[in-house]
């Protein structure tokens, strides 16, 4: 007759069984993080050809310079790189029904900087969400293989230690690969966030001299 089981067995064995529960949808969360790390770099070098093509021989200060910002032409317009033409859209809209003043300029602003950041979100889960899947997905395995070798199972135990290593250098390589493309991205981005906020003060400067 075997041994009756306590309160604590059965919590532990509980835990235990949580654990392989898990198992499954953590390594296809994993699986996802790479997908989706894949897809931001792909991304991203897209984004990177473009704007070396947009930005060549761009200065924002010499196209400020050449004529009034409210007053520029759609022959103008297209020569501004990523979003600051699309902003400029926006703020001769607002210039021409009167809305630039109590706030509007300064509101167009804002949210193009919002966009700006928004693009970062991802990369930035995925700096932290990998990393702790990759750690899950090392103990989740590893209690079986601890199971395994109390029960003799020297192959099994093995095959569960490859499963434990595999899924820490998956999701440590994936958040290093995620945190590089952060770092790549927010330079772009705090470049942008300049040029806009200098086409800004510029537009302010001619609706205060109208």
């Amino acid at each position: 007759m075997g041994k009756p089981m306590n309160f604590g067995d059965v919590l532990e064995q509980g835990l235990f069984a949580l654990g392989q529960v898990l198992r499954l949808p953590v390594f296809i969360l994993l699986w996802i993080c790479v997908a989706a790390t894949l897809f931001y770099a792909a991304s991203y070098l897209v984004v990177a050809v473009r704007r070396r093509k947009q930005r060549a021989g761009f200065d924002i200060k010499q196209w400020l310079q050449q004529d009034r910002v409210l007053d520029a032409d759609p022959a103008r317009r297209a020569e501004l790189p990523g979003s600051l033409g699309a902003m400029l859209v926006d703020i001769q809209a607002l210039d021409a029904h009167q809305a630039l003043h109590h706030g509007g300029l300064e509101n167009v602003v804002a949210e193009y900087e919002e966009k700006l950041r928004h693009g970062l979100d991802g990369p930035r889960a995925l700096v932290k969400i990998g990393p702790s899947l990759g750690l899950i997905g090392t103990l989740i395995p590893m209690g079986t293989s601890l199971a395994a070798m109390a029960g003799g199972n020297l192959g099994a135990m093995a095959g569960q230690m490859v499963v434990a290593f595999t899924s820490t250098i998956i999701g440590l390589a994936t958040g290093t690969v995620a945190y590089g493309l952060v770092a790549l991205r927010q330079g772009w981005v705090s470049a942008s966030i300049r040029e806009q906020r200098y086409l800004a003060e510029v537009a302010a400067a001619e609706l205060e001299n109208r």
